[in-house]
């Protein structure tokens, strides 16, 4: 079994990854945990949660239990639970924007990055919102 990697979200196998069963099912027991557990998903940014929303994005701190088997082909979603931030669509979008983009987080620890970014997000919606 061999770790792909996926940092750029732009790239072929992230995307196809992001179209298996295997991260349906992956993103249905996250929420379904993080429930379990008493919390109500939400944006760390904006605060929309899951029951408002319908839908929440999961947003990729670590790739770690992402694997590929290549014999079959077959994805395995075994992200640990941390490994996983939900965000509304639109901060997400901004999120990536930058992460994505922006030189100086070229070569960071994607957690660091992520974490870093919206922090600055959440302050920057907090100026916004009265």
């Amino acid at each position: 079994m061999a770790r792909l990697s996926l940092t750029r979200t732009g790239s072929t196998d992230y995307r196809a990854y992001l179209r298996s069963p295997q991260w349906g099912f992956r993103r249905v027991r996250w929420f379904r945990d993080a429930r379990a557990g008493g919390c109500e998903p939400a944006c760390p940014v904006c605060q929309l949660t899951l029951t408002e929303a319908g839908t929440l994005d999961l947003h990729h701190l670590r790739y770690d239990g992402v694997q590929r088997d290549t014999s079959t082909g077959a994805w395995k979603a075994q992200e640990k639970d941390e490994d996983l931030m939900p965000m509304c669509r639109a901060h997400h979008e901004q999120l990536h924007a930058f992460l994505d983009a922006r030189k100086e987080y070229f070569g960071w620890d994607r957690r660091r990055a992520t974490v870093l970014i919206v922090v600055r997000m959440i302050r920057r919606h907090r100026k916004k919102t009265p």
